[in-house]
């Protein structure tokens, strides 16, 4: 494996040699994190090639797979990204073809496939493996390197496909360890999720209450920990800390966790479970004096780049890129997985004069973090890492 060392900073207008590059993935209206990402950053790569060819999905997943509401935004009445292609379909063959098509035809010399779900790996690799059949390197950017509720079958399988690309992005030190075992000659940027900065500014709609507000925020599935936070909070018995829960709920068994927490806690918990729009996330943001992420098992997570958006601490467990995202002291707290007494602990510790003394911390780390510097790192990374090593062997190659 070959970490990628960052160069000078490439800017919108640079003279460095042109780039043509093709985005795969969901785009607003599209939402979710994956969506949410992918929009800002064909935003910050536009200006700043000759040519980027952004493709999303027609549809993206089949009704009966997709267990929220609605995987698009609410009251976008037909409106999409400008520069935009809404073209694949997971059950059209025709729609990978075409995209495959588009791709060759616009000239871009790589293209940079997002991977975050077994659902749409076979055919993110079977579109790559076109490609680069045709000469265009292929990047995956890894958000979740396999789904997290995989068994080892579906790991492994993951694994497989993964091999499909030339290189790869990051934002975990431990996802690039699995690369490098995966592909040890492969090379691999690694970057720290980006902080958002498209959100909206918060109207103070929400008043602060007790001696602490915390948050949990964003879909609610079984390897995010809610019902460990849960357990911690009744544990503590501190009438001065309210919790809300915001997000859809996936399991039946968060679900039922929820509402029986909801009869002990009572107004100490504040449950929505449903999917927020923009304006109204910002007010349960600007209200928090702390975003917890109790995670079991986490790759990365665009809450945290959400939260230290609003300038808000967060309190997470020590697993995956939650790591590498909270800076203990600094931006926020580090807990052990799994524990609702370490969990207690720590909130029992945490002020509101506290949280709001990681202000400067936060700040740092936003300037350090944007997606202007994002685009440019995967800019230097397309022309040094990946341009230049297009005679070398491709795995797989002597099996077409």
């Amino acid at each position: 494996m070959r970490i990628a060392e960052p160069g000078p900073r490439e800017t919108a207008g640079s003279h460095a040699a042109p780039l043509s590059l093709a985005l795969i993935g969901p785009i607003w209206p599209y939402r979710g994190g994956i969506a949410q990402y992918n929009t800002s950053l064909k935003r910050a790569l536009g200006p700043r090639v000759a040519r980027l060819v952004a493709i999303s999905f027609k549809r993206q997943y089949p009704r009966w797979l997709y267990p929220g509401q609605s995987d698009v935004e609410r009251d976008t009445d037909g409106q999409r990204e400008p520069d935009a292609y809404y073209l694949l379909d997971p059950l059209s063959p025709l729609s990978w073809k075409r995209t495959v098509d588009m791709v060759a035809a616009s000239g871009c010399t790589c293209v940079i496939f997002h991977w975050w779900t077994l659902f749409w790996a076979p055919v993110f690799a079977l579109i790559a493996r076109q490609l680069r059949k045709r000469g265009i390197r292929v990047v995956f950017l890894g958000h979740n390197l396999a789904d997290h509720d995989a068994g080892r079958t579906k790991a492994r399988l993951a694994n497989r496909l993964l091999s499909s690309a030339d290189a790869y992005i990051v934002h975990s030190t431990e996802q690039a360890a699995a690369i490098g075992a995966l592909r040890p000659d492969a090379p691999v940027l690694h970057r720290l999720h980006p902080v958002y900065d498209r959100f909206p500014a918060p109207r103070g709609l929400l008043p602060k209450r007790g001696r602490l507000e915390v948050l949990f925020f964003g879909f609610i599935r079984p390897y995010k920990g809610l019902n460990v936070l849960l357990e911690a909070l009744e544990s503590m018995a501190d009438d001065g800390v309210f919790l809300t829960v915001v997000g859809e709920c996936w399991d039946q068994a968060d679900g039922k966790a929820i509402e029986s927490s909801r009869q002990r806690l009572g107004t100490n918990l504040e449950v929505r479970l449903e999917y927020v729009d923009d304006a109204q996330a910002a007010e349960y943001f600007a209200r928090a004096d702390v975003v917890a992420l109790p995670y079991l098992d986490a790759t990365g997570s665009g809450v945290v780049a959400l939260a230290y958006h609003y300038r808000t601490p967060v309190l997470a467990t020590r697993v995956g890129g939650l790591k590498d995202a909270v800076v203990e002291g600094s931006t926020g707290w580090l807990v052990a997985p799994g524990s609702p007494a370490d969990l207690a602990g720590t909130l029992g510790r945490i002020t509101r004069e506290s949280a709001a003394g990681l202000a400067q911390g936060i700040e740092d780390f936003v300037a350090r973090n944007t997606w202007d510097a994002l685009a440019d790192d995967i800019c230097g990374f397309v022309r040094q890492e990946v341009r230049e090593h297009d005679g070398a062997p491709r795995p797989g190659e002597d099996d077409r």
